[in-house]
């Protein structure tokens, strides 16, 4: 008797886990296997007359054999990307070093302060940088004021080396996120264990610190990576033709050239190369033995045992950790100062106060129309995709999806793209499925990388969760749907809220897949890029100023919703 309801419920729990994974199965098939395979193929076709001929052939990788130039930068674009990763690294670490293991109040707010510039418009953050190395930006303004130049120079902007500055200025806070937490986890007790042995500090950061923050350096590495070395909007901004890195060449063979399968074969070796290097930088980042044991609480440092020497040493490793942090925000600030500044000419000195700049805004009715398509945009890619990485996180944690791992990895692969690849597989996609332009392009372009990120999120949350609370609901009497709602949900909910933030911010924030969706429904970053490529007007600092002051705002209002989230899932609260 006890064995019969078993065997009746088998089929039953089957079919409800088969019909759980078979959404996992088509969103990795229409959104990432589909489009990367249209890829590939449509680098084995050829043009004729500015038309794509189906005649597979080995046309567009022969000519990227014997094109030297395209060797040439290829070789360019990577050495950039990796050489500002591992500069952010070198920069990010002894910031995450300090915030972890020496400060001992206000550490989240420093923390924070690192993390906010993720949340400001990439525009806003690379425009502030052409502002500051311009001809008549503010660099040349105060080298000529103060007599070191006779006359602006025009080494500052357009080169290899604002790339490269401007790729380690986005690099420093990925590589920070990443280090600071390996750091932070680190137990005190194995420091004490190795200074009780006798070891100096450099050798017990050599024999411990660093073999444990090494996979998380390799991890921070990767992502600064990810974000520059397909990038095309900051060599277009800051670069010049000195500046000219793969991302543009690819994008143009999309647009102005109209040669679909040469751009194609381009991405392919761009995505082969990046594959490389990443394979070599996680194979580098490996550490033997595995982390166990709370996260690495530290006792206080009693100050009145340091010498004359230590608290010197302090104060100039204080100085070196702020340092950073004016890095930065004095792009960010020089732009919120300039947005007020009733001259058309950005240089110092400011000539008076204004809001014309925001009253002219005001007045903008495409602007305004991008504002509205941005939030309607955000809204629906937040919605798709939060209700999606929830169904799915559940579907991989609890339903048994088959390989659930391996699709766990395979629906994060839009996330490891380089953003100008992204943007031409999303539109061989939706251009396979004749998907006008516009909107709905965007939603689903948007949605490809911003659901990965959201499942990530709720993934690891559920992941932490007792096991032992779904089976108590359950064995209480409770169906899959209450316990969903009384038990699962309350104790995700500041995961998914936090995550479908994140994701607003990235849709919002999103030029290089949106600007080959767009078409004529520009959103607003869109909209501001080619308001940007036709000349500078200062009403360009007042949007990216309010831009950065609604980012800033959403962090408040995420900080504030998850803490009450967290505080009543507690038991006892509420």
């Amino acid at each position: 008797m006890s064995e019969r309801p078993m065997s009746v419920t088998r089929p039953a729990s089957l079919l409800r886990i088969s019909v759980l994974g078979w959404p996992v199965y088509a969103w990795f098939i229409a959104l990432v296997l589909v489009p990367n395979l249209l890829l590939i193929g449509t680098s084995f076709l050829r043009t004729s007359n500015g038309l794509i001929v189906f005649d597979p052939s080995f046309v567009s990788y022969t000519r990227l054999w014997k094109s030297s130039s395209f060797q040439f930068l290829l070789v360019k674009t990577l050495a950039t990307s990796f050489g500002a990763a591992a500069i952010g690294c070198l920069i990010a670490y002894p910031m995450a070093y300090y915030a972890a293991r020496v400060v001992q109040k206000n550490r989240s707010i420093l923390v924070l302060l690192v993390i906010i510039p993720l949340w400001i418009s990439l525009l806003m953050r690379v425009f502030a940088w052409r502002m500051i190395l311009g001809q008549n930006g503010i660099l040349n303004s105060a080298l000529v004021g103060s007599g070191l130049l006779d006359q602006p120079s025009e080494a500052f902007l357009y080169t290899g080396f604002s790339v490269l500055l401007t790729y380690t200025y986005i690099s420093i806070p990925f590589c920070f996120v990443a280090i600071f937490t390996a750091l932070e986890k680190i137990p005190h007790s194995l420091i004490e264990a190795s200074q009780d042995s006798g070891a100096s500090a450099w050798q017990t950061f050599r024999h411990v610190v660093w073999p444990l923050s090494r996979p998380s350096v390799a991890i921070g590495f990767s992502l600064a990576f990810l974000m520059t070395v397909g990038d095309y909007i900051t060599p277009s901004m800051v670069g010049g033709i000195d500046g000219t890195m793969i991302g543009m060449v690819i994008a143009s063979q999309f647009g102005i050239a109209n040669n679909w399968p040469y751009g194609s074969a381009i991405a392919v070796c761009l995505m082969l190369s990046v594959a490389i290097v990443l394979a070599l930088v996680m194979w580098a980042g490996q550490t033997r033995g595995v982390l166990m044991g709370d996260e690495g609480a530290r006792p206080p440092v009693a100050r009145h045992h340091l010498t004359s020497g230590q608290r010197l040493l302090r104060a100039g490793a204080m100085v070196l950790f702020a340092l950073p942090y004016l890095f930065l925000y004095a792009p960010l600030a020089i732009m919120v100062l300039m947005s007020f500044n009733d001259s058309s000419v950005q240089a110092f000195p400011l000539s008076g106060a204004t809001l014309r700049w925001y009253a002219e805004l005001a007045q903008n009715q495409p602007m305004l129309d991008a504002v509205q398509r941005s939030l309607a945009v955000g809204f629906c890619v937040v919605l798709v995709s939060s209700v999606t990485a929830t169904g799915f996180a559940f579907a991989l944690h609890y339903g048994r999806v088959k390989r659930a791992r391996f699709f766990e990895f395979a629906l994060a692969i839009p996330v490891a793209i380089p953003g100008v690849v992204l943007g031409i597989v999303m539109v061989l996609a939706t251009q396979l499925l004749q998907i006008p332009s516009g909107v709905g392009r965007i939603v689903i372009g948007q949605a490809s990388f911003v659901m990965p990120v959201i499942l990530m999120i709720i993934l690891a949350r559920l992941r932490r969760l007792d096991g032992a609370l779904l089976e108590a609901s359950m064995d209480s009497g409770a169906n899959h749907w209450q316990s969903f709602v009384h038990v699962l949900f309350p104790s995700i909910r500041g995961a998914i809220i936090g995550g479908a933030l994140l994701g607003f911010t990235l849709s919002a924030d999103d030029v290089m897949v949106t600007l080959f969706l767009s078409g004529t429904s520009p959103t607003l970053p869109i909209w501001v890029w080619n308001q940007m490529r036709f000349g500078f007007t200062p009403s360009v600092n007042a949007i990216f100023t309010l831009v950065g002051v609604g980012s800033l705002l959403v962090i408040l209002i995420c900080n504030r919703l998850i803490f009450h989230a967290q505080a009543r899932s507690r038991p006892g609260v509420g």
